[in-house]
């Protein structure tokens, strides 16, 4: 949905834009399955959301982990404690010894401000709107467009089983913006039959 004004907020590797109003729409705008991964769907997986923000990364790994029905897909953090989240393997050896045989790592790819001019049919629509808004600042309205990579490794293999990038138009918050890309990832996921 677009708006006028916007503040881009930057909060250790996982920014949102902070709007007055709207609704945040996910789409997956590419995927890939490892085609003899397909039908082997993966019973425990650990979500881990690369952010140096711990706060962010519970809310990420908590909202992803809600979404995957018919999978025990559980928070890292709940696992790996206090971890160094960039010691693979450290990180590898607590998942395995936790009987995990999945991760689905996410991460924030970027962050784009779009402009656009808006369209009007009428005259007196435009007229209106170009007379009040063109003089100032801010005449071009703008789209916060953020784009996520989710990748699912199959830890017995050790290798790529599934991956996809999302697009996300204009989120209000961390948490509205990780619930709509766990929601895409984890429908994407069922139909591919990666998870029940």
């Amino acid at each position: 949905m677009k708006k006028t004004t916007k503040t881009l907020l930057m909060t250790a590797g996982l920014a949102v834009a902070t709007l007055a109003t709207g609704c945040a729409t996910t789409e997956m705008t590419s995927t890939w399955t490892d085609p003899s991964a397909k039908g082997a769907a993966m019973s425990k997986i650990a979500i881990v959301a690369m952010s140096k923000d711990p706060g962010l990364r519970r809310i990420a790994e908590d909202s992803a982990a809600a979404q995957m029905a018919g999978a025990q897909a559980t928070p890292s953090y709940q696992v790996l404690g206090d971890t160094d989240i960039k010691d693979k393997e450290g990180v590898k050896a607590k998942l395995a010894a936790a009987g995990f045989n999945g991760v689905l790592v996410m991460r924030l790819a970027s962050v784009n401000e779009q402009a656009s001019a808006v369209p009007y049919d009428t005259f007196d629509g435009y007229y209106g709107w170009a007379g009040s808004t063109v003089y100032g600042p801010g005449y071009l309205e703008t789209d916060t467009i953020v784009k996520c990579v989710s990748n699912l490794y199959s830890l017995d293999q050790n290798k790529l089983v599934w991956s996809g990038t999302s697009k996300t138009f204009d989120p209000s918050n961390a948490q509205e913006f990780m619930t709509d890309v766990s929601k895409a990832v984890a429908k994407s996921l069922q139909k591919d039959r990666i998870i029940l």
